[in-house]
């Protein structure tokens, strides 16, 4: 079928061009129909055409990958940078429908523009636009994906804190529900004996003969790839699982399960990056379940009460017997293990020209493992702070040791101030730590630091910011560890942020020591009789 002026004028940029223009350019055109997934051109190709998409759909792609700049429909075009500039084709063109094209050739396309320069300005306008909105939309994925990022860090630190198996299957299984935004969620372990999975921790009720969902994890526990399920009258429910997979020493992967969540009918669907989210996850939680699993290990075989014991001790000697002594400045510190050994620990520092550093940190997880990477913080953090340099540059060079001796999903938050004590200038690198908080006497309020760095141990080549702030007569600074912040009740309450602000606005008059007494009665007074679950950790700074 030829191609007739009245086609052409479908598309905006030709409704200045004269009638007789449009003939010949008409004339001079062709149809080109194409199958889904045809290629048009690719990156390279030399620009010898103007293409107008009559009808279907064209995708554009990088230059490097697949991944899609532009998609286009019917009355857009595409293919005129190349023939402006008179340089190869700068990306890749793909049909992704039954897609009918008006192709101009390149010596018609110049004679039009040169001709009607009216045509150029409303090309030239369209693909500004194009590429402001595609722009647009690219910063909003990327901030989305950065979210999605952070919250993925602080879920995977939190199911990393229990060292309880149960108590770790129940929190990844809720983690994920949270992180996906689901309505509920599955945790499957593979059982060697029976060779099929079982549930360990659902939010659906048991039913005799019913095996709601198994299916979608199954599938993604054999192929070892995320599966989407849609409604069906035997599921009416939208799902996602991923496999529990763990990387071995030798690189190959040990299937340990998977794990499902899932919306109800009316809720929206997962995608593709829902599913990058839940593998992400679930690698994180088949360390946590391997850490787990070999923790219980030692237990059993009674070997581990004697190694902790012992390490309780040598840890003991670590933590400081008594607070430095800084003319002008009250100094304080608690410390609570929950276990034998504790992954919480404090230091204090005295480097040249009588400033004094402030150390506090908190491993993940919990045991004899935390307790030896505890040590090895501290004495790395120690031999780096004598070197000198900014808190930040000192924090660097331990996080490069720490990452290359850490174990899989072994990390530590950490918080490194230096303070000169004459001027009460306090700069300091929060390396993933609790936010401090600092009570202005003048003003009678709390502030909270703000932290912005990598925790240490997860990437070597982190760059970290140093900050600071003054002290001021009366000022105090608290640290603490999310022990503090996370005592529960025997309701299963947290202590949280506010019981602790409120504790320090109460006493902040008082001595650092006496502060920190009344913040650890509080703690013990919230949680009664309930065993503490985590380390706590507290250390107050006073300007006087």
């Amino acid at each position: 079928m030829p191609v007739s002026a009245k086609h052409l004028k479908r598309f905006a940029f030709f409704s200045a061009v004269p009638a007789t223009a449009l003939k010949r350019l008409a004339a001079n055109a062709t149809r080109l129909t194409l199958e889904p997934n045809a290629w048009v051109f690719y990156q390279g190709d030399p620009g010898d055409a103007f293409y107008m998409l009559e009808a279907g759909e064209v995708e554009i792609f990088g230059a490097t990958d697949e991944t899609q700049l532009n998609l286009l429909r019917a009355g857009e075009w595409f293919g005129d940078f190349a023939l402006l500039d008179n340089a190869p084709r700068s990306a890749s063109v793909r049909t992704r429908a039954h897609t009918r094209l008006i192709v101009m050739s390149r010596a018609d396309f110049l004679w039009l523009v040169t001709t009607y320069p009216i045509v150029l300005y409303v090309l030239a306008t369209s693909s500004h636009r194009q590429l402001l909105e595609r722009d647009r939309a690219y910063l909003a994925e990327v901030e989305a994906r950065a979210r999605q990022l952070e919250e993925l860090y602080f879920t995977a630190l939190d199911i990393t804190r229990h060292l309880d198996r149960d108590r770790a299957l129940e929190a990844i299984r809720a983690r994920a529900v949270e992180l996906l935004h689901s309505a509920g969620g599955d945790l499957f372990l593979f059982d060697i004996a029976t060779k099929r999975l079982v549930t360990q921790s659902s939010t659906l009720p048991k039913r005799p003969n019913f095996r709601h969902g198994e299916s979608c994890a199954d599938i993604a526990f054999a192929t070892g790839a995320t599966r989407v399920g849609k409604p069906t009258r035997r599921v009416p429910r939208h799902e996602l699982a991923a496999p529990i997979q763990l990387t071995e020493l030798d690189g190959k992967e040990r299937q340990l399960g998977a794990l499902r969540v899932y919306r109800e009918t009316n809720g929206l669907p997962y995608t593709d990056a829902d599913g990058k989210l839940l593998e992400l996850f679930a690698s994180q939680a088949a360390i946590v379940i391997e850490n787990a699993a070999l923790i219980q290990a030692r237990v059993l075989r009674g070997q581990l009460e004697n190694e902790l014991q012992n390490a309780r001790r040598v840890q003991r000697q670590l933590i400081p017997l008594a607070p430095p002594r800084l003319r002008g400045y009250q100094v304080a510190a608690l410390w609570h293990p929950a276990k034998e050994v504790s992954g919480d620990y404090y230091d204090f520092i005295s480097l040249t020209d009588g400033r004094a550093a402030f150390v506090i940190a908190d491993v993940a997880g919990k045991g004899l493992d935390a307790a030896m990477f505890m040590a090895n913080a501290r004495a790395t953090l120690r031999a780096s702070a004598a070197a000198g340099d900014d808190p930040a540059d000192i924090i660097a060079r331990v996080n490069v040791t720490l990452a290359q001796d850490a174990l899989i999903g072994m990390f530590v938050t950490a918080f490194f101030g230096i303070l000169e004590p004459s001027s009460g200038v306090f700069t300091y690198c929060n390396a993933g730590h609790n936010l401090p908080l600092v009570w202005r006497a003048r003003a009678r309020q709390l502030e909270l630091l703000a932290g912005g760095n990598l925790a240490l141990a997860i990437a070597a080549d982190y760059s970290y910011k140093t900050s600071a702030l003054v002290l001021e007569r009366g000022d105090l600074l608290l640290l603490y560890t999310d022990g503090v912040t996370e005592a529960m009740d025997a309701r299963g309450q947290l202590f949280e942020m506010e019981r602790l602000q409120a504790a320090l606005c109460e006493n902040a008059p008082d001595s650092a020591r006496k502060v920190i007494r009344q913040i650890d009665a509080r703690v013990r007074a919230f949680t009664g009789a309930v065993p503490q679950s985590d380390d706590i950790t507290v250390v107050a700074l006073r300007r006087t």
